[in-house]
């Protein structure tokens, strides 16, 4: 069976200051993922569809009582106890997207990055999975999400990571921080006006992202 490789990170990742690449398969049900694209099989019912990932993602020692009473606990925490005996092919957008990331929380992970959670969703969906995502992490948990429309949910998030690609490569850092420090740092009221700063010309934005990487580099330097 072919394995896809992934590309390691030039740097140490510390979790609870443990190394994730030299422990990662003792520290792998502490970390959820949840891709842009879910990959769910249609023609399972939602309670199916948790209790799968929770035989996958918990401990082989969890009792089938457990299993069912933490498939039913996040059934309820992700709104989904009154459609739990649908398929998943007649769930709407939004609870299709709940349930993907329910499928990951299910091992109750206490670092959790989801890749784009509201694309596709408008504006009061998207904020009702935020204010979710928001709960979790006022457990004392990590939550990280990539979105493309901050704006509508930034008063949510504690801290902001822009990241961008300039003149070297993607994924640069230009800004790490509150949202009122970055707002300042980058001069605009909005997130959607930082991006635009940054984004490279042919993507509708000013190109400027060298200018923020460089003055953030710079101000790493001096606070030191």
């Amino acid at each position: 069976k072919q394995k896809t490789a992934c590309e390691k990170a030039n740097a140490e990742i510390l979790l609870d200051g443990m190394n994730v690449y030299d422990k990662y398969d003792k520290m792998k049900y502490s970390i959820g993922f949840v891709p842009q694209m879910d990959l769910i099989r249609s023609n399972d019912t939602v309670y199916r569809t948790l209790y799968d990932a929770a035989l996958l993602r918990l401990p082989a020692s969890t009792t089938f009582t457990d299993i069912s009473n933490r498939v039913n606990e996040i059934l309820e925490q992700f709104g989904l106890s009154s459609v739990k005996g649908s398929l998943v092919e007649k769930l709407s957008g939004g609870q299709r997207k709940r349930l993907s990331i329910a499928m990951e929380y299910i091992s109750d992970p206490y670092l959790f990055v989801l890749d784009e959670p509201d694309s596709g969703l408008d504006g009061v969906i998207a904020r009702d999975l935020m204010r979710r995502l928001r709960a979790i992490a006022n457990q004392g948990k990590i939550v990280i999400v990539i979105t493309h429309t901050p704006d509508r949910v930034v008063d949510l998030f504690d801290d902001v990571i822009v990241l961008a690609k300039d003149s070297k490569r993607t994924g640069r850092l230009a800004f790490y921080g509150s949202i009122n420090e970055a707002r300042e740092f980058f001069g605009q009221n909005s997130m959607e006006g930082i991006l635009r700063l940054i984004n490279q010309k042919d993507e509708g934005g000013e190109g400027r992202s060298d200018e923020f990487v460089l003055k953030y580099a710079e101000r790493q330097v001096d606070s030191k």
